[in-house]
């Protein structure tokens, strides 16, 4: 009875903290980024890949529900599998996109790319 109140707990406290995230959406992600906006000197998990994943993939790749057995909630699980290849394989395919509804917006997808190649940093 103890484990299940616990987990019940942890259920409800993920929904919570997912709930109350104030993201932008995607559509206004991808907004920012146009021919007139500088890069960024670097991409980072906590100047851009935590609001996009928080967006496009955290509704299915948390700690309650881990598609796949990914999970995108923090840095050190989204570094793990932006280092696997497994994040841009899956952001780029076409026949089977992630997110499912399709594939994010080319920017978006550059911005985790520029994340990867700037050593996947977190601030």
């Amino acid at each position: 009875m103890l484990k299940t109140s616990q987990n019940l707990l942890v259920v409800l406290f993920s929904m919570l903290i997912l709930m109350s995230c104030e993201s932008d959406t995607l559509s206004e992600l991808a907004e920012d980024i146009d021919d007139n906006t500088p890069p960024l000197e670097l991409v980072t998990y906590d100047n851009r890949v935590a609001a996009i994943l928080n967006s496009a993939c955290i509704e299915c790749h948390n700690s309650v529900q881990a598609t796949a057995g990914i999970q995108l909630q923090n840095f050190e699980l989204a570094r793990d599998v932006a280092e696997s290849g497994r994040m841009i394989i899956r952001m780029t395919n076409t026949s089977n996109p992630m997110p499912p509804s399709g594939n994010l917006p080319d920017p978006i997808i550059a911005d985790i790319m520029q994340w990867i190649e700037d050593g996947l940093l977190e601030n």
